[in-house]
């Protein structure tokens, strides 16, 4: 399938006329075609497509309707159905009443080809670069950013169950690839165990069974992963991506000592590395709270500021592992505005986000972060009965440390933590905190005071920040953030977002990255309207009729 890069075709003569008719006010995708014109087009795309073969379907087309697809939350064959026979679309597309439409599949090859060249900021980009020609969006403003879990497109299993599953996906794509060798290495009671479903539903309900059930799980594995190391297999059959996962399930939950299997009390790695599902490798368990969830975190970024000339528009999108950790996004999402243009002045996020070496990072870099920090946890700010760090005088440059009470620290190291991130440390001698009067009110060991700090300039950010997050401006300044919230809530009640109807994580951020430029259409679409209308395009939220009846008392 090939692509030479085709000019923008007018609107059919058929199709406005039709559109006129029979919707004369128009709808979100005729008005926004007669607004801003097509979006897209060809030439970004140009290098997704070989230069000799069939002709494919014009790539802005495709690009149009993926995002058109996001926000209306269709698919493949419905948003095909909807290319074929919505007027509107049709209209959008630049197309005849009677174009034949194309087979859903492209939907999934346009989609495969922008994965295979890291290229989803296609479908994102083409929308922000209108809007800066717009002058809706500038770097330098105000931006804020929040994530939301994303539950992946499978079932979450129990420890026993992934194992048996994944022994039921290797079986599956060994019969398929070579079923010959597998009927002469075939133990039959695996059919019994494995042809259908692995699922917690037919597990016997005797604990003692279980425990058999799962050392027979173990044997089996163990049988199959023996058989395929003999020297007459098939190197194909070793490399299938199928038993390369069997491999990595069973290791995390079997302890193997020559014939001996043994089921781990525990899984062998932590939640970042274990595989849950054989279905989807990528997706991971976590739990925020009280939810907890298998699959993916998604990151939006979004402006937020109050000019009413201008939108409120996504302009970064990052889906992660559901385990990885708020604050390490945030070097990333900065990376990703700069390399578009849209570093902002001041950043907005939760208390997950902020860190003492970001906060200083960033500053140098010209963005403030707004948001707090966490609080130091020990025992004496908490109960605020002792003597916490703020107590003691640090003095950088002799490296020494003194006590409320007067006593010169005795040691003054630099070590890394189990981030790699650089620390200072600081010790008293044990004898002179053990004849200190105030003890009690400083340390409860017997080894002497120590106190771990950051580095000069990422600890007095954290000193400054946690000064000045209990202030009533920066409460009122930090409520900004607030309204990423409602951007989240908008997504998950229009499109699904929350909900992937994709297996992986590259799949699942192109599908985020065209609901965030779906949303922006219709943020657009919406302030494009309100102007017409002589209208602010984010109108202040009408007051409920108790509200003004105290408006009413209080005059």
């Amino acid at each position: 399938m090939s692509m030479k890069p085709q000019g923008l075709e007018p609107i059919p003569e058929e199709t406005r006329l039709l559109v006129q008719r029979l919707c004369p006010k128009g709808t979100m995708v005729t008005q926004l075609r007669d607004a801003l014109g097509p979006i897209y087009s060809d030439e970004p795309f140009a290098h997704l497509f070989p230069k000799r073969g069939r002709a494919a379907e014009a790539p802005w087309r495709l690009a149009l309707v993926t995002v058109l697809q996001a926000i209306e939350g269709l698919t493949d064959r419905q948003a095909a159905e909807s290319r074929r026979t919505r007027l509107d679309w049709l209209y959008a597309l630049a197309l005849p009443p009677d174009d034949p439409g194309f087979d859903y599949s492209i939907l999934t090859d346009f989609r495969q080809r922008l994965l295979s060249a890291k290229a989803e900021d296609l479908i994102l980009e083409p929308i922000l670069h209108l809007c800066r020609e717009r002058g809706w969006l500038k770097a330098g403003g105000k931006q804020r950013t929040d994530a939301t879990a994303v539950v992946a497109r499978v079932r979450t299993l129990s420890s026993l169950e992934s194992v048996g599953e994944s022994m039921r996906a290797a079986l599956n794509a060994l019969a398929q690839q070579e079923p010959a060798w597998l009927r002469e290495h075939l133990n039959p009671d695996w059919f019994d165990r494995y042809v259908h479903r692995f699922e917690l539903a037919r597990f016997p309900k005797a604990e003692t069974q279980r425990k058999q059930l799962r050392q027979q799980v173990g044997e089996d594995v163990a049988q199959l992963l023996a058989c395929l190391e003999e020297g007459q297999t098939p190197q194909s059959l070793r490399s299938l991506p199928e038993v390369s996962l069997l491999r990595q399930v069973f290791a995390q939950h079997y302890e193997q000592e020559g014939a001996q299997i043994r089921w781990r009390d525990g899984p062998a790695v932590s939640n970042e590395q274990r595989i849950v599902s054989p279905y989807d490798q990528e997706a991971r368990s976590s739990r925020k709270r009280d939810t907890i969830w298998l699959g993916y975190k998604v990151h939006l970024t979004e402006t937020c500021d109050q000019d009413p000339a201008c939108p409120h528009l996504i302009t970064n999108v990052e889906t992660t592992a559901a385990t990885l950790q708020d604050t390490d996004m945030m070097a990333p999402i900065h990376e990703h505005l700069r390399a578009k243009d849209l570093s902002p002045a001041e950043h907005y996020v939760d208390q997950g986000y902020p860190s003492g070496p970001q906060l200083v990072r960033q500053a140098r870099l010209g963005t403030q972060i707004i948001g707090p920090v966490g609080q130091d946890t020990s025992w004496q700010q908490r109960e605020q009965t002792g003597y916490a760090v703020q107590d003691f005088a640090l003095d950088w440059q002799a490296k020494v440390a003194t006590c409320p009470q007067g006593q010169p620290s005795v040691g003054w190291t630099a070590p890394q933590d189990r981030r790699k991130l650089p620390t200072v440390v600081i010790r008293f001698a044990a004898a002179t905190c053990r004849r200190c009067p105030v003890q009690a009110q400083c340390t409860r060991g017997q080894e002497g005071r120590t106190l771990t700090l950051s580095p000069p300039e990422v600890h007095a950010a954290l000193v400054e920040r946690r000064s000045v997050q209990r202030t009533p401006a920066f409460v009122q300044q930090y409520g900004r953030r607030a309204g990423i919230e409602g951007t989240i809530s908008q997504a998950v009640r229009t499109t699904r977002l929350r909900r992937t109807p994709y297996q992986g994580q590259p799949k699942t951020h192109l599908h985020h990255v065209a609901i965030a430029a779906g949303l922006n259409l219709k943020r657009i679409s919406a302030h494009l309207y309100a102007q017409s209308l002589g209208k602010p395009s984010r109108p202040a939220r009408p007051k409920s009729p108790f509200a003004r009846l105290q408006e009413q008392e209080v005059a």
